[in-house]
Parts: structure tokens; sequence; C-alpha cells
């Protein structure tokens, strides 16, 4: 009897514990400028938080942390090479837009820097990091050698890439994990504003606009709550009758993602924080930083789309002995819709150059600097802020503590082992 008494008082004790501790967390929250210093916004911890869970904080100041099933979500494969500050905004943006919860990531060994990633982010998504024994047959090396050329030293990250892409399908598949997606460090996927434009080409008409337009009657709206990425995938898998051919195209089980590049103009600040939470740097985050396209509009496109492949539908035995990095399993990845422009379908990629210092910070960038002068000062396509509505969404949906907490080294160039002089050390509020 004494022990039964005892194991009822358990849940009890748990049950004052956990209201305590969701008290506590919401206080957090409740931030004005006049509240804290720039140094607290920078490095405020927010409270405890439950393993592999997604946080939302609800309007009525309740609390609710819960874990979102494979199906409602989305995984990633990743490769990075001294992407310390890029990683922190590509991991907030996708957690927010698509959701994000699975992610494998693999460092080339040829990085300067050791791979950082956030503590707090362990807490959020499961978080595989891979070296390149854990992808790579054990016959192949593809470390980089002092004697290499620039093509060598490309042809050795495209092949490490290629493998990682084929191995973390694999593993994906065996965890038994739906939609993934396999864009790069400095691409984001999205929602195209060209798709939605009057202006686009792929229709003759107002009536075809309406028409596959229809399940996503406002689009910045559409973004301003989690997982639109998803949800849109959803919606018009969901519509047959009125969306196609949008409908088709976005059934596939490989679908193609077209990209739009962004150069490295600038705009006035008024401009690039607006719309941004008052503790939140735009200057550190290319997606509010970099405006100006260099793609132009009505259905151009920056080279090859990216995939998006939902491995739930495709079959273990047909995955093949290879990838490529624009069609990670070519069996299910066409060409025909590789070459998709940018506003083809309702998703693209954002593909950002970003600052100079940024692009030439890796290993190999020096080598490159030509590459980044000739697209730095593109404005073809205008500007735009098609992605913008993310910001104030991941910061409502997480909190502004949480959000600055995840955050923490975005758009900071970590100090480089030989040639770095100093390190930069600032907090990521304003």
């Amino acid at each position: 009897m004494a022990k039964s008494s005892e194991a009822r008082r358990i849940p009890i004790i748990f049950a004052i514990l956990s209201f305590i501790a969701a008290n506590s967390y919401l206080s957090a929250f409740k931030l004005t400028r006049s509240d804290y210093s720039e140094e607290d916004l920078g490095f405020s911890s927010p409270k405890s938080l439950t393993k592999n869970a997604t946080v939302v904080v609800i309007p009525n100041n309740s609390f609710q942390a819960t874990a979102i099933a494979s199906e409602h979500s989305f995984s990633a494969c990743l490769l990075v090479m001294d992407d310390n500050h890029r990683l922190p905004e590509w991991l907030a943006y996708h957690y927010y837009a698509l959701p994000l919860r699975h992610v494998v990531i693999a460092s080339d060994p040829a990085s300067r820097n050791p791979l950082e990633i956030p503590i707090k982010w362990f807490q959020l998504m499961n978080i595989t990091i891979w070296e390149d024994k854990d992808f790579l047959p054990r016959d192949v090396d593809l470390l980089r050698k002092p004697s290499d050329t620039p093509d060598e030293r490309r042809s050795k990250n495209i092949r490490r890439h290629t493998y990682l892409l084929h191995q973390c399908s694999i593993h994906l598949k065996r965890l038994n994990r739906t939609w993934t997606a396999y864009h790069d460090i400095d691409e984001y996927l999205t929602i195209s504003e060209d798709f939605f434009s009057p202006d686009n080409p792929r229709f003759a008409s107002e009536e075809e606009l309406v028409k596959a337009t229809s399940p996503i009657p406002n689009r910045t709206a559409f973004m301003s709550e989690p997982g639109f990425v998803l949800r849109l995938l959803q919606k018009y898998m969901s519509e047959p009758n009125t969306t196609s051919p949008t409908h088709d195209d976005l059934s596939e089980t490989c679908l193609h993602a077209p990209r739009a590049k962004y150069s490295a103009v600038e705009s006035p600040r008024e401009l690039t924080q607006k719309g941004v939470p008052f503790y939140i740097n735009a200057d550190r985050l290319d997606t509010l930083r970099y405006r100006y396209r260099t793609t132009r509009r009505k259905l151009d496109r920056n080279g090859l789309a990216k995939g998006v492949i939902d491995l739930s539908r495709i079959q273990m035995q047909k995955i093949g002995a290879w990838s490529l990095v624009h069609r990670p399993l070519p069996y299910y990845c066409t060409k025909r819709t590789v070459v998709w422009n940018y506003g083809h379908i309702p998703l693209g990629i954002q593909h950002y150059l970003g600052s100079l210092e940024s692009f030439s910070y890796r290993s190999d960038g020096n080598t490159k600097r030509k590459g980044w002068y000739q697209q730095a000062f593109i404005t073809d396509g205008g500007p735009d802020d098609e992605i913008r509505p993310w910001i104030q969404g991941f910061c409502d949906s997480v909190g502004p503590t949480l959000a600055l907490e995840l955050l923490k080294g975005a758009g900071i160039l970590p100090k480089k082992v030989d040639d770095y002089n100093s390190a930069i050390n600032s907090t990521f509020g304003l």
C-alpha cells in the first residue's frame, strides 16, 4: 500500500513541476526593448525544453511541446565546409519553413574549423553528423592534397557530395522518413512569388492563373504559419481537380525546385530591417540582407533545379548505385523536371551569393574570388522580399529568447587557424 501511495504521488509532483517550468518558460518571452541590454538579448538562455520536440508558443499564453511525426515533417542531407556562420540561419529557416526535423550533416575534412552547431538544436530536431568513413566506400580517398589542381578539388567535392546524397537517402529510407531536401547551405526552399504573379508566362489567361493558385490565395499569410512548404505540397496534392497541371507537377515522387540567384548588392537598412523583430539584426542573415536577384523574372533560372523527394514512395532496390547533385535518385528524378525555370511550380529555391568575406572564407575560397565579382553586382531581377515573412513567423513560433539562442553565431565568421587575425565577438541581437 505504501508503494502504491508513493507511486500516485510521483505523477502529481511531476505535473506541478511541469506547470512551474511552463510558466517560467513563458515569462522569458515577455520582452520589450527596455527590459534587456544588447548583451542579454545575445546570450539569454531559454528554459528547459523537451528533447526532439517542437516548441510552440500559443497566443493564449499556454505552453505546448509536441513531437512531429515523420509524415508531418521534412528531412535533409547537407554537406558543409567552413559554414559555421551560415548553419544557424539555414537550420532556423528550414526548421520553421519545411518543417525540418531530421538532418544528416557531413563536414568536408578540408574545413579549417570544426563543425559547430548551437546545442539547443539537438533538443529540437534529430541531427546526425557524419564523417567520410560513414558514407564513403572504403577504397575511395577524397582527401585533398596540396598538389591538387582547382579542377581536381572541384571533382573531389562533387564526388563526396554525390556519395553523401546516395548513402543519406538509404539511411533516411530505412528510418521511414518521407519528404527530404537535397539543397546546399546557401540555398533556401520557399514558396515562389513568381508562380503567383499575374506576369507568369506559364499561364495563358487570368482564369488559368486563378485556378492554379487557388489553394494558396494569400502567399504571405500562408508563410506566416510554420511548415508552409509541407502544407503547400499537401494542399496541392489533395486538390487535383482545381490545380492541374500544377497538381501533377507536385505529385512527382521526386520534384525539382527551380533556383533563383541573389547577388551581394545591399539595400538601405530601413528596407532590410523591415518586418523584422527589433531584437534581430537583419545584417547577419543572408535571407534578409540581400534582396536583389541576378536571375531575371518571367521564367528564368539559376542553373539546374535541386531535388525534393518523398522517400516513402520509393523502392529501396531502385535507389541505384549512384546519385547526382541535381538528381539524387536518377530513377525517380527526371531530366525533364531538372530544367524547370523559377516560377514553373509554387516551390523554389533562393540561392545566396553572400558577402565576399563569407564567399572567400572557405579553404578554397580565395581561388574563386573572380566568380564572386562576376555575380556580385548583378541586379537584373530587381529587389524583392519574397522570403522575408519567415523571420517573424519563426520568432513568433519559438519566442524571442529561444530565437536568439538558435541564431547565435549566424553571420559571424569564426577565427581561421592560419590567417584570420582576430575573432569577431558579438551578440546576434541589435
